[in-house]
């Protein structure tokens, strides 16, 4: 089985769902773009939603940083409607595209950066009196983005509780786990995976 595939070979994988026809798929999609793969998973995904899963996970790993925030972006959509079967479907979707952030936007601020180091050269037209604001963008944008990886462990850790409250409460008496979550929350009670600092 040759794992460049086509986009008919890369779907009959993907709805095969074994680990090495997965991994094939993953390989294959590679040749394609972000909007063709988008195309594929929503033919697949009400129909094979754990697969697809599993493949969307593998294929996000193996882009690029700017790719997969980009494909991360494009694909959330998924975990609310075709992916709705796989538990905290949205809570995968908005952490995807947290985790996404912080290596995309490394890669921008090391643009602005080098932007700057270039700036004596003869062929650009912006100066090094220009070029500060690139650094400051830099510096501001690691900020917006470190913020946003430290949050990652909060949304997995209110993922996991409302998990385990639902468990714990198969009928769905009472207060929705979720609001339940939050209040303790906001009731100040400590988040072990936060760092002392925050």
């Amino acid at each position: 089985m040759n794992p460049i595939g086509t986009l008919d070979e890369i779907r009959d994988w993907i709805i095969s769902g074994t680990e090495h026809e997965i991994r094939f798929a993953i390989e294959g999609a590679a040749r394609y773009s972000i909007g063709m793969i988008n195309q594929m998973l929503e033919e697949l995904s009400y129909e094979h939603d754990e697969n697809c899963d599993v493949f969307l996970r593998g294929w996000l790993g193996s882009l690029s940083p700017l790719e997969r925030l980009a494909a991360a972006e494009a694909t959330e959509s998924h975990y609310q409607l075709g992916l709705v079967g796989r538990p905290q479907a949205e809570d995968r979707a908005l952490l995807q595209v947290m985790e996404s952030v912080k290596p995309a936007i490394e890669l921008v601020a090391e643009i602005f950066e080098f932007t700057h180091g270039r700036a004596n050269d003869p062929d650009p037209s912006y100066t090094k009196r220009f070029t500060p604001l690139l650094l400051a963008y830099a510096e501001q944008l690691r900020s917006v983005a470190e913020d946003i990886s430290n949050d990652v462990p909060l949304v997995q850790f209110m993922s996991a509780e409302v998990k385990r409250i639902e468990a714990d409460n198969p009928e769905g008496y009472g207060q929705p786990a979720k609001y339940q979550v939050a209040d303790a929350l906001t009731q100040n009670l400590k988040f072990p995976a936060k760092k002392s600092d925050d």
